[in-house]
């Protein structure tokens, strides 16, 4: 029974700030007996010195497919090639289909299939027949032709959903034992981009955390001046630039905020000639990513959480605010709403709407009192739904189930 439970994740980048929601899951599933090893296509996205002593403890049992010399790559391609030449050259041609097109992507998938292949083999050696891709999806659809082993994938939000036909989500539907989303929203998605016969792969679990690390500050003094935290990704689907409106608006209108963005990426030099645009500079932080221990004293010295986003799964970390009974803003989209009641345990704007923005942003500036309800229901609310053993106790359920079922069926 033992090795009925046992499986590689794949996973794009480990850890990293941004997925730490990850690395908290594969912990958990260990300890409730299943036994995950971890590839990761891209090194961490710290160094090692800036690791926590669980980053780095999981850091040092990852194996790190951009790390492989390529000379090692090529033999191990070229062994695979040569002890099983037919389902290497499957793998190949697929890989070669998937990225037809430009020669870009071909260029791209020549790359995962040769990733696949490595994955593969490192699961050949370890005994796996199972992979849970997380954000690596396309690299575990070729090795599923390359190798004989199954596959499964998370699916969070609108990196994944987007564009089905750019990351083939049929196909990679059609090739998986099950697909996990973490919305009820994300798996309406995924029914849409996929034959009705399909339907019971795809099943929901959400994310979570574990709420006692995340114990709330006391409630922050009264101040005339309101901090605002943001963080994530400064793209264009974060919406950042709205929120620099909404806040341009709340000083036009006497009201003293200040704005810190936590995060990086490429609409960021943008962002910061918008605030100058505006005549904000002043009120806006750019704090690039930071660490937990740093997000963490952020969140203390924060009286709301606004998330302007134009597309989002359920961020984990409005999960974390409101957790940390952080009156959070957020807009009625996707899974939010999942996450949020309007007005009981967070307030929800029309997307893109700067006006309900800035409004529902005035409205908890405005009382005090309802910032604090808002924040202590939405605890209750996180503790109830998004608690990360009881969610992940789910999943290995899942999890076991359907890796017995198909052990069953061979």
């Amino acid at each position: 029974m033992a090795d009925r439970h046992k499986l590689l994740y794949l996973i794009g980048q480990y850890p990293a700030i941004n997925h730490s929601y990850l690395l908290a899951e594969v912990r958990h599933l260990r300890s409730l007996g299943i036994e995950v090893a971890v590839a990761s296509i891209s090194p961490t996205d710290r160094p090692a010195e800036k690791l926590t002593p669980e980053e780095r403890e999981e850091a040092a049992r990852t194996y790190y497919l951009k790390s492989v010399p390529m000379p090692t790559a090529v033999f191990e391609n070229l062994l695979e090639f040569l002890g099983h030449p037919v389902r290497y050259l499957h793998g190949l041609c697929f890989a070669l289909k998937l990225g037809s097109g430009s020669p870009r992507r071909m260029l791209y998938h020549l790359a995962y299939c040769a990733e696949a292949v490595l994955v593969g083999r490192y699961m050949r050696r370890h005994g796996m027949s199972h992979v849970h891709a997380s954000f690596s999806a396309t690299v575990a659809l070729i090795m599923t032709r390359t190798f004989p082993v199954t596959m499964s994938f998370g699916v969070y939000g609108y990196g994944e959903l987007h564009d089905p036909s750019e990351t083939q989500l049929e196909e990679r539907v059609r090739s998986s034992l099950f697909v996990r989303s973490i919305s009820r929203h994300g798996r309406g998605q995924l029914m849409l981009s996929c034959d009705r016969s399909a339907w019971s792969k795809l099943i929901y679990v959400p994310l979570g955390i574990d709420a006692k690390d995340f114990a709330p500050a006391p409630p922050r003094r009264a101040s005339a001046k309101v901090n605002i935290l943001c963080v994530g990704r400064l793209a264009p689907e974060k919406g950042q630039g709205l929120l620099l409106e909404a806040v341009a608006s709340l000083q036009a209108q006497g009201r003293s905020v200040h704005l810190r963005l936590v995060g990086d990426g490429r609409d960021r030099a943008w962002l910061e000639r918008r605030a100058a645009e505006l005549k904000i500079t002043s009120h806006v932080e750019f704090a690039g990513w930071v660490e937990q221990d740093r997000l963490m004293a952020l969140y203390t010295d924060t009286d709301l959480f606004v998330l302007p986003s134009l597309a989002e799964g359920i961020p984990m970390v409005l999960i974390e605010a409101m957790a940390l009974q952080i009156p959070c803003v957020a807009p009625c989209i996707t899974g939010i709403p999942e996450l949020i009641e309007h007005g009981v345990d967070g307030m929800l704007f029309t997307v893109a709407d700067v006006e309900d923005l800035t409004t529902q942003i005035r409205g908890l500036l405005d009382s005090p009192d309802q910032r604090l309800k808002i924040g202590q229901q939405a605890r209750a609310r996180v503790v109830r739904d998004y608690d990360m053993a009881r969610n992940t106790q789910r999943f290995a359920s899942e999890l076991k189930t359907r890796l017995d079922s198909i052990r069953r069926a061979n």
